[in-house]
């Protein structure tokens, strides 16, 4: 198994130092045959931004971005995990002061702010460690 995440893509822009690459997302049963008779096949266009690439690269080239897949389970862990655990946490702490499940519900959603604000805040240092680079 690779431990590299690759997307073929399309320069769109380049300014200040920052690539912008059209890639499409696909999922595994879109590069089936019968996708384009079938609802399950799932295809998305996004847009990433690379910081490193060579001079060479202009618009409308094509390019392959490339991470490592740790990149790809940290943001996972980052966006999935870590919030999974607040909630759970805040909600067995909040079961301990009272039994109204509705507040128990509501505070262990209210605790998932100071981590999102944390996460804004520090997005640029995490935008440095989530970044693609061009092969």
């Amino acid at each position: 198994m690779s431990n590299k995440i690759k997307h073929s893509g399309i320069v769109e822009e380049i300014a200040d130092g920052c690539m912008k690459v059209r890639i499409v997302q696909t999922s595994a049963c879109a590069a089936c045959k019968v996708a384009s008779h079938c609802s399950a096949s799932e295809k998305k266009e996004k847009i990433v931004d690379v910081y490193d690439f060579p001079s060479a690269c202009k618009t409308g080239d094509t390019v392959t971005v490339v991470a490592s897949s740790r990149v790809g389970m940290n943001a996972v862990l980052m966006g999935f995990g870590v919030p999974f655990l607040i909630m759970i946490l805040a909600l067995y702490i909040a079961s301990r002061f009272t039994s109204d499940e509705p507040l128990m519900a509501l505070v262990s959603i209210v605790c998932l702010i100071p981590y999102y604000l944390l996460l804004y805040m520090f997005r640029d240092h995490i935008k440095e460690k989530f970044a693609f680079t061009v092969e």
